[in-house]
Parts: structure tokens; C-alpha cells; sequence
């Protein structure tokens, strides 16, 4: 999370309006789940990843890295798709294998589901990566205000995003604590200092949560009043550029998707 927030407040691409950013990730995020294509769910993942590391200055070894992540689950979950269980052997299956009483199978139709939810997955994190490593949460909440999203849900993203960092901080802290007075010596230890980190965490995020409340109704302020408002422009130029990478991944759908 820290190295996401360094990079989104270093990036080159941060005085661009974030309805502009926000817009440029969306369309082809939308494009990519409504196509369902292969080929241009790789076509647009090319596109965001070589956008983010070029004109966003991300570097190409910390992006894979953060790529490897989502990766993870990701292969997880196309086992699932890509293993058939069964009590007897199918017909047209491409591998079996017989242990004990199941049998294990992979078909044509399985490979095809599991590349095509693989390839949109992946799509659809690089977009959204283009948005969170080019984008504040502050300049995130001041677009969505723009597009006229309820305040009660801008408050409620701040209030997100900002606890989740009192986690990792205060989690972090009690740890180093517990390390230091040997608290992880063993197994048994372990488990014993993790129930204690996940027990202070709710008492401390909850009392926090209670005194943030308490200031803000003291101010008398009607929400939290997240969203800091910047003045920054709109551009002709990156409202075509965006036009521009839609109606490209389109064609390319349209030809070398179907064509595929």
C-alpha cells in the first residue's frame, strides 16, 4: 500500500484531471469484460502496461512485482475451472489421470474458459493498476465528486483507506513488539501473539474510529469531508488520445479478436 501511495503522488501523470484517468481506465476495463476475447483482452492489458511504465514512470521490475500478486489467486482459481472431478472417464478429454476412485480430467471447452477468464482478470488489473499507481486516493475522491457520487460513499472510501493504513501501521508496530520480546519463538507463540494483534487491532481501530467521530461532530460538519478539491483543466488533446485507444481496441475486436 505505501509503495502504491509513493508512487501515485510521484507520478508524472498526477496533475492530469482524474476524470480524465479515471475515464482512460473504465472504458477499456468495460470494453475488456463486454468482448470476452482472448486476444484483445491482451491487447489492452499491452496497452495499459506499456502506458504505465512509459508515461507513468513506473518501474518495470516493481510492476512485475506487483503483477506477481493477483497473479497468484488468479492461478488458483483457473484450477478449479481447468480440473474436472468425476467418477468415470469423459469423452474428448485432452488429460486424465485416475487416482483411486476420481478421476481427473482437463477438456478443450475448460482450457478455452480458463485462458479467457485469465487473459480478462489480467486485462482488467492492468487498467486498474494504471489508475491506482497514477492516481491519489485524494485526486480519486475529487473525480468521483465531479461525476456526482453520493458524499455519504466518498466519506465511506476515505474511511476505507485510511483504516486500512491504521492496520498496517499499528499491526506492524505490536509486531515488532511481540518480536522483540520473543513473542514468536514458537509455533505455539505465534499463533498466541496473532490472536492478541487481531484482538488490539479491532479495540484501537474502534476506539480511533470513535474519537474521529466525535471531532467531526464537534465541528459540526455535515460528512467527513474528505475530498480535497484541486484546479486542474481538462485537455483536448488526452480526451482524443482517449477516444482514439477505444475505437482502436474496438477494431482490433472486431478484426484480429474474431479473426482469432
Amino acid at each position: 500500500m505505501r509503495m502504491l501511495e509513493f508512487y501515485a503522488y510521484h507520478s508524472p501523470l498526477r496533475n492530469i484531471h482524474p476524470i480524465e484517468k479515471i475515464v482512460f481506465a473504465l472504458i477499456p476495463l468495460i470494453l475488456n469484460i463486454l468482448f470476452q476475447n482472448i486476444y484483445t483482452s491482451l491487447f489492452i492489458f499491452f496497452i495499459m502496461v506499456v502506458i504505465t511504465i512509459i508515461f507513468g514512470k513506473i518501474p518495470v521490475r516493481i510492476y512485475w512485482k506487483l503483477l506477481l500478486i493477483p497473479v497468484a489467486f488468479l492461478l488458483s482459481s483457473i484450477l478449479v475451472i481447468l480440473l474436472s472431478f468425476t467418477e468415470s472417464p469423459l469423452e474428448g478429454a485432452i488429460f486424465q489421470s485416475i487416482i483411486g476412485p476420481v478421476v481427473i480430467s482437463i477438456m478443450k471447452e475448460s482450457i478455452e474458459k480458463a485462458l479467457t477468464l485469465f487473459s480478462v482478470s489480467l486485462s482488467s488489473i492492468s487498467c486498474l493498476y494504471f489508475l491506482i499507481l497514477t492516481t491519489t486516493i485524494q485526486d480519486v475522491l475529487f473525480g468521483l465528486q465531479c461525476l456526482k457520487v453520493p458524499q455519504v460513499l466518498l466519506d465511506l472510501i476515505a474511511l476505507i483507506y485510511r483504516f486500512i493504513f491504521l492496520f498496517l501501521d499499528s499491526s506492524r508496530t505490536i509486531f515488532l513488539a511481540q518480536k522483540a520480546r520473543l513473542g514468536h519463538g514458537s509455533f505455539i507463540k505465534t499463533i498466541k501473539s496473532i490472536g492478541l494483534i487481531i484482538s488490539a487491532l479491532f479495540v484501537k481501530v474502534f476506539h480511533e474510529m470513535k474519537d474521529l467521530n466525535n471531532a467531526v461532530n464537534a465541528r459540526s460538519l455535515n460528512g467527513y469531508m474528505a475530498v480535497i478539491a484541486r484546479t486542474i483543466r481538462f485537455s483536448r488533446s488526452r480526451w482524443i488520445f482517449i477516444m482514439l485507444i477505444s475505437i482502436l481496441i474496438i477494431a482490433f475486436n472486431f478484426t484480429v479478436g474474431r479473426a482469432g
